[in-house]
């Protein structure tokens, strides 16, 4: 169906910076608020979307849609548009597409397709206790993909079993359900413990929320997220897959022209894209890991990527070295670390503070032992500092119950002073140096909180979500006072905090997709759904661009995605 563009005098009407807009509604709602409607242009991969206000109107500017053919979608849970909408877009003349009628989905195996992991959580049975161990021990499933893979699935407790030991054997981190990293071999069902709970006993709960014993569909309510409302309808999202597919993209950052690198979690690989023109662009990368033993798959992929304030690009390459790329001359240089294993993060660098923060193991004998060290490397000289104890003589994580205790340093980033800091999941903690190298834990106020990751902002301030605890932390580098900010709902899962100019805070959560911004002063959280399944580790924000924009890593889908506001 081609929708036709306006008549002569509605086109006068219209701002001339509007290229399409339109109105949504339905038999059941009248008019619509929060449907993402979706702009591709036919032979493209590139998504543009915008949300409906609570009038159900919807626009797209003339700045983010090229002339051309476009087909026409919509996401808004329960609901869906009948049949293939296209319109033709003229750059000259702004366009009315009148109202998209939408019908309801109440019939469960077609509304399945439309919940999020975070849907099939707030749906599934079970008492509080029960969930929150669920979600703890599920999250790395919603890692790789969506939940609906398990309630959909027909496997009794004995084949979840074997499904579990086969999902231990990939990299999490490295893998997608498009592209998988084969590291272990599997190991006995009967060894394989979650925080506290037995592979064995999670395989009994996952088959009593499935279709497994020949069920036709669930016994239990479907139960849904509501959509956007108010600010959380004020957004415009690209979604730009990059070229090399299947890929794993778990982090980004931008350069001062606006730029996005990426590392290529799944291939060894860098790759820029220019947004002004779409144009991609990548690099092999270097990988310093040794081929593995008994048939198993070597780790590819760049991780942690950061660009400096003279566009270098800094990555952390698989091996104990990092390693920077001069776009300028395409050429690599690689920094020898003293470690044998290496975090695969890298702390922030900033303008003026010219240090690039690793955590390491420095030895590893015989035994779950190992030695922890912090090194400093001075992007200016190449010079790697003599390091700070973490810790020494810890074991591996096997007690789920270890705050207080540091024994393993997440996201790194730094003081105003350049005094080591870093998350520390399993202590929930933050762990600070001084100017000595002394290392102190400063514990969140809500237990078992995970920090996970986040960024220190202009006046030394750290922020960073709290995965378990569905929150936002801030920490006053001055004082060691930390402050916490519930987001809701339960088990939004975020993952990484990040202030833009204005001193809002950008979060990534995992299994809603749902990108949230959080207003410090009023503790008012804006929930953005995105026009497509997400899961981002980072958040990053452009400060070259003349609004509010931020980007996102999209792991599973091989994408990236920007998100423009104006207030």
């Amino acid at each position: 169906m081609v929708l036709a563009g306006a008549g002569c005098a509605d086109r006068q009407a219209l701002d001339a910076n509007i290229a399409l807009s339109g109105t949504v509604s339905s038999p059941d709602e009248g008019a619509m608020e929060g449907v993402v409607v979706i702009l591709r242009k036919l032979n493209s991969t590139v998504l543009t979307a915008v949300t409906s206000d609570s009038v159900g109107h919807f626009q797209f500017n003339q700045d983010r849609v090229t002339e051309g053919d476009y087909e026409i979608s919509v996401r808004a849970v329960g609901y869906e548009l009948l049949g293939a909408k296209t319109i033709v877009i003229d750059e000259k003349q702004s366009q009315i597409l009148g109202d998209l009628l939408l019908t309801s989905v109440t019939e469960p195996l077609r509304l399945a397709s439309q919940l999020t992991s975070l849907d099939w959580v707030k749906s599934f049975p079970g008492t509080a206790v029960e969930k929150d161990l669920l979600v703890k021990n599920m999250v790395n499933c919603g890692f790789c993909h969506s939940l609906e893979r398990i309630a959909r699935s027909v496997y009794n407790a004995e084949g979840f079993e074997q499904v579990i030991q086969r999902m231990h054997t990939y990299e999490t981190d490295h893998s997608s359900a498009n592209r998988i990293q084969v590291v272990s071999k599997p190991k006995p069902i009967e060894g394989l413990i979650w925080y506290g709970r037995k592979a064995s006993d999670i395989a009994e709960y996952l088959a009593s929320i499935n279709l497994s014993g020949g069920k036709l569909e669930w016994d239990y309510p479907l139960v849904t997220l509501p959509r956007p409302s108010g600010d959380g309808t004020n957004a415009t999202v690209t979604v730009y897959p990059i070229p090399r597919q299947p890929s794993v993209i778990h982090d980004l950052d931008v350069d001062s022209k606006g730029n996005v690198w990426y590392g290529n979690t799944g291939w060894d690989f860098i790759g820029k894209l220019d947004p002004r023109t779409g144009r991609f662009s990548e690099w092999p990368a270097p990988n310093f890991l040794p081929e593995p033993t008994e048939g198993l798959m070597r780790i590819v992929g760049v991780q942690d990527i950061q660009v400096d304030e003279t566009d270098t690009v800094w990555i952390a390459v698989m091996g104990n070295k990092h390693a920077s790329f001069k776009p300028a001359t395409e050429a690599w240089q690689t920094y020898d670390l003293p470690v044998i294993w290496k975090n695969p993060f890298l702390g922030p660098v900033r303008a003026g503070e010219g240090g690039l923060w690793a955590t390491g193991i420095t030895s590893m004998p015989d035994g779950p032992i190992r030695h922890e060290h912090a090194f400093r490397l001075d992007i200016k000289t190449g010079a790697v500092d003599e390091g700070i104890m973490l810790f020494d003589d810890k074991p591996f994580p096997t007690d789920p119950d270890r705050v207080g205790q540091l024994n393993y340093c997440y996201m790194m980033d730094q003081d105003a002073e350049g005094n080591f800091l870093c998350t520390a999941p399993e202590a929930s903690s933050i762990a600070r140096s001084d100017d000595k190298g002394n290392v102190r834990l400063v514990t969140t106020p809500t237990p078992n909180a995970y920090p996970r990751r986040g960024y220190r902002d202009d006046n030394n301030h750290f922020w960073f979500t709290e995965f378990f605890a569905d929150k936002v932390g801030v920490i006053n580098l001055d004082t060691d006072k930390i402050v916490e900010y519930p987001l809701g709902p339960r088990y939004i899962s975020p993952y990484y905090a990040r202030p833009d100019r204005t001193g809002k805070i950008w979060i990534s959560s995992t299994g809603s997709d749902r990108l949230l911004r959080l207003d410090p002063e009023t503790g008012k959280v804006v929930k953005y759904l995105m026009p497509v399944e997400y899961d981002a580790r980072k958040v990053v924000v452009d400060n070259s661009a003349d609004r509010i924009t931020v980007w996102l890593p999209n792991k599973n889908q091989g994408q990236l995605i920007r998100v423009e506001v104006t207030n």
